[in-house]
This record gives C-alpha cells, structure tokens and sequence, in this order.
C-alpha cells in the first residue's frame, strides 16, 4: 500500500508538470484562452496518468478496461469540473492571476484523484483477472 502511494504520487508529480507545462505553453505562448488552456493540458496529462497508473501503480494487467477506464474518466471529468470552476472563480470573480489560480484547482484535483482512483477505479471492487 505504501508502495502504491508513493507511485501515485510521482504520477501525480509528473502529471502536474505536464498539466502545467501544457497550460503554461498553451496560454503563455500561444495566447489561448486560460480555461482551453487549462483543459488541454488536463486531458494531456489524464492520458499519461491512466496508463502509468493502471500498468505502473497498480499493475492492473487483464483488468477490464472499459469499465476501469470509464471510472478513470469519471473522476477525471470531476476533477476537470473542479478546476474549471475553480479557475472560472479565481480568475474571473477575484482577478488571481491565472498561472498561480492552476496551480491552487491543481492541488485541489490531486487529492479528488488520488481518493477516486485508489478506492473506486482500482479499489478492491475492481478484480483482476
């Protein structure tokens, strides 16, 4: 278990700097909107996290993956609408600039998927075959 922790959470290390690292090209170079940005970068850094996850984490090989994904997407969708809205409120209503606003809805959605993933989608529920 404490194993499966600490490869969470260099995933979750690496996943925020490619989140980050997406949004900050996306919206510091290039100019895109700072919630485009921001979604982009998290469906970038969803990606890499599912595959290190199921394969790394939690060495889920032969597990159904429609279903276990579909959890994955699941949380994954809160947690993009848990860092939207937060961006949106941060940004909007109380003028935060938005580089430091990421990095706050970015500490909010590590703790949503760490909880999510480790207790639903490859919880005890979800056997291995």
């Amino acid at each position: 278990m404490l194993s499966q922790f600490f490869k969470f959470s260099l995933v979750g290390v690496a996943n925020t700097v490619i989140h980050y690292g997406v949004f900050y090209l996306l919206y510091s170079v290039w100019g895109l909107y700072h919630l485009l940005a921001s979604a982009l970068g998290f469906i970038v850094a969803v990606t890499h996290s599912y595959i290190l996850n199921k394969f790394w984490t939690f060495k889920r090989r032969g597990s159904p993956v429609s279903r276990e994904f579909s959890k994955f997407v699941l949380i994954n969708i809160l947690s993009l609408t848990v860092n939207l809205t937060g961006m949106a409120v941060l940004v909007e209503s109380f003028q935060v600039n938005p580089l430091l606003a990421q990095l706050v809805t970015i500490a909010i959605t590590m703790v949503i998927n760490f909880l999510g993933n480790k207790f639903w989608t490859f919880g005890p529920q979800t056997k291995q075959q």
